[in-house]
């Protein structure tokens, strides 16, 4: 007899099918949340080392030395299953690296020296034991460098030529002058020796032109900063723009290229906020190069005409970090850059809890290539 009201069998298993359905489902919403969750602690944890943490890549000794212990002292929670042989690349050990203690480097021998002698006054000149008169045996020398930075007035004296017959007895008298060189910047107070001074400053050193501003005023020269930033432009516009147009059709000539972009801000530019963001796109010739050259492009923005516009129908190889826009060069044969790539591995590296597992193996990879890279680059200054 059947009882009312009471589920029979097929109802207590169709409601449990349904409660494992359901539970199945449950937890493969769970395991996707924790799986999120560990992504979004890796992007915490990352995000706070670019802001706070030293901006350096090295792989020091202590990482690996900590996922070491920390696969010691738990070992059910290794990583080993995740890892891969390194392969064998037939180089020997690495050999640690102790320091050695450098003497001093000798002086350059093409400076010219300067003799400055010291003698001994005439009453100290006889002998300490007999006081009978010395004479000089030899001398000791030691070397010095002496660096001064002296700043003066070149006075350009044009001498003036007129004929005293034609100024006697003719209606006009000539007046001939001497000439002078040609000057970087007519008009300009500054040599092409303070141009040069001014510009490896601003541009070898990094110096702000204030600062160059403050070494002029130390010298006893006021020069404003609005001079200098004329001498640069001036000179730029003038005279390095040649410079510049020669060594990028040299540089487009050779067969390996570097390719990078870069953010850059720059004040009171024209029809542009001072907040806004422009790139410096970078252009460089391979380490081996015979012909190194260094290019810096500004443009205001990231976009693809900018480095179609520079290398043009290049047909060699590109070595960038894989942004688009540089793939957009179809003549040119595209290469990734190693750099930017093991940069990725440290990321994830810093962000793991614990290290070690594939990002720690990635990076022992990329130590075999740099290694292999020093060694192919020390045989070559060998040859």
């Amino acid at each position: 007899m059947t009882r009312t009201g009471e589920p029979d069998v097929a109802e207590l298993m169709a409601q449990l099918a349904a409660n494992a359905a359901e539970i199945a489902a449950l937890k493969t919403e769970k395991e996707a949340l924790s799986q999120r969750v560990v992504k979004l602690e890796e992007e915490l944890a990352l995000a706070r080392l670019h802001r706070f943490a030293p901006r350096s890549e090295k792989h020091v000794d202590r990482i690996f030395n900590e996922a070491e212990e920390g696969a010691d002292e738990d070992g059910a929670d290794s990583h080993e299953s995740e890892l891969i042989d390194i392969p064998d690349t037939g180089l020997p050990p690495v050999e640690s690296i102790t320091g050695q203690k450098r003497g001093r480097r000798p002086l350059p021998q093409n400076l010219p020296r300067e003799r400055v002698e010291y003698d001994l006054a005439d009453d100290q000149k006889a002998c300490p034991c007999c006081r009978h008169q010395m004479h000089r045996m030899g001398e000791a020398v030691t070397e010095q460098l002496h660096i001064e930075v002296k700043a003066k007035v070149l006075q350009n004296v044009r001498f003036k030529y007129a004929c005293r017959l034609c100024d006697r007895t003719g209606i006009n008298t000539p007046v001939v002058i001497a000439p002078m060189p040609t000057q970087p910047l007519p008009g300009s107070i500054a040599t092409a020796s303070t141009l040069a001074f001014a510009l490896v400053h601003k541009y070898v050193d990094g110096t702000p032109l204030y600062r160059v501003a403050q070494t002029f005023e130390r010298a006893g020269v006021p020069v404003s900063r609005g001079a200098l930033g004329h001498w640069v432009i001036g000179s730029s516009e003038k005279h390095l723009h040649r410079i510049y147009d020669a060594l990028k059709l040299r540089l487009r000539l050779q067969p390996l290229i570097h390719g990078d972009e870069t953010t850059v801000q720059v004040l009171k530019e024209k029809d542009k906020e001072a907040t806004s963001t422009s790139y410096m796109w970078a252009y460089r010739s391979g380490d081996d190069s015979d012909e190194p050259i260094v290019l810096l492009d500004y443009q205001p923005g990231r976009g693809q005409v900018h480095p179609q516009t520079f290398l043009g129908d290049y047909r060699g190889t590109l070595m960038s970090d894989g942004y688009t826009a540089w793939r957009t060069l179809n003549g040119a044969i595209h290469i990734g850059c190693i750099a930017h790539s093991r940069r990725r591995f440290v990321d994830a590296l810093k962000a793991r809890k614990k290290g070690g597992g594939p990002p720690e193996q990635a990076l022992r990879f990329f130590e075999q290539l740099y290694r292999i890279e020093r060694q192919a680059r020390d045989k070559k200054q060998e040859a």
